[in-house]
């Protein structure tokens, strides 16, 4: 944390991370102080631990650029599949699926008035891409592959908390031919290509291991000599690492991202 407070400090504002704390604290709603209190958090100490990984990320982004090159947008456009417009039905019962699906396939049904009435999510119309995570996986790669005013089958995917099945139903309303020039893309698939590393562990962890390099730390116990090696190692730096409360501040942090993430998902899917 102070090492990347140091070299990144100025580059995280105060609102940044209000803004991913009251998000995670929406999601939790009233049991918010209770899974702080599970981990071990106060309020003050989750905001600390929030800002780490924002300071960790913004550190991965950047290094993501550096290494962009037309190859990399070349090898993303080849599996980009551009934006389209869809109507979508969320169920959480496979047989009502099938039954919605039945109706929604027939002739002249109205698939529109279908997903108003039948959806258990609090819109029916999303735009969406590739490299969007509005959407389960599953939900994005089948509607991908429809054409225009295709509807799917029912698509099953898993409620990324709770973890219990839930049921899609597609309609493509809207979508444009794949562009020849990939740099009629050149902003979203570099979006793209960065999102990527952030998600790239090994990446990450070579991010995390030059800055260490860069200030310089040092195991002055040998006892802790292996525990952060795994970032040495990563960078190339030949360093050990660094403490053990730099560990658990990342570890914590890395908690703190997968709480925004998971509240920052279940809101754009709703």
């Amino acid at each position: 944390s102070k090492v990347f407070e140091k070299q990144y400090g100025d580059k995280v504002s105060d609102k940044e991370v209000t803004k991913a704390y009251n998000e995670a604290a929406k999601y939790y709603g009233d049991s918010f102080s209770s899974a702080l209190a599970s981990r071990g958090y106060t309020k003050e100490d989750y905001k600390k631990q929030i800002r780490s990984e924002k300071l960790i990320e913004y550190a991965v982004k950047e290094e993501a650029k550096k290494e962009i090159t037309d190859a990399s947008y070349k090898s993303a456009y080849k599996d980009y599949k551009p934006e389209v417009t869809a109507q979508v039905i969320q169920l959480d019962s496979e047989d009502k699926a099938k039954s919605v699906l039945e109706e929604a396939k027939a002739d002249g049904a109205d698939f529109a008035k279908i997903a108003k009435d039948n959806t258990k999510g609090d819109k029916t119309e999303y735009s969406f891409d590739s490299g969007s995570t509005n959407l389960p996986s599953q939900v994005l790669s089948a509607a991908l592959n429809l054409d225009k005013d295709g509807v799917s089958d029912v698509i099953k995917a898993s409620d990324s908390t709770t973890y219990k099945p839930v049921y899609y139903i597609v309609k493509i309303t809207k979508k444009t031919d794949k562009n020849a020039d990939w740099k009629a893309y050149k902003k979203r698939l570099k979006e793209i290509i960065v999102s990527q590393k952030l998600n790239d562990s090994n990446f990450r962890n070579a991010v995390i291991g030059k800055a260490f390099k860069k200030a310089n730390v040092k195991i002055k116990d040998k006892a802790f000599s292996e525990i952060l090696s795994q970032y040495a190692a990563a960078s190339g730096s030949g360093s050990s690492g660094s403490t053990t409360t730099t560990t658990a501040a990342s570890s914590a942090a890395t908690t703190a991202a997968d709480d925004q993430t998971t509240a920052a998902e279940t809101t754009a899917a709703e």
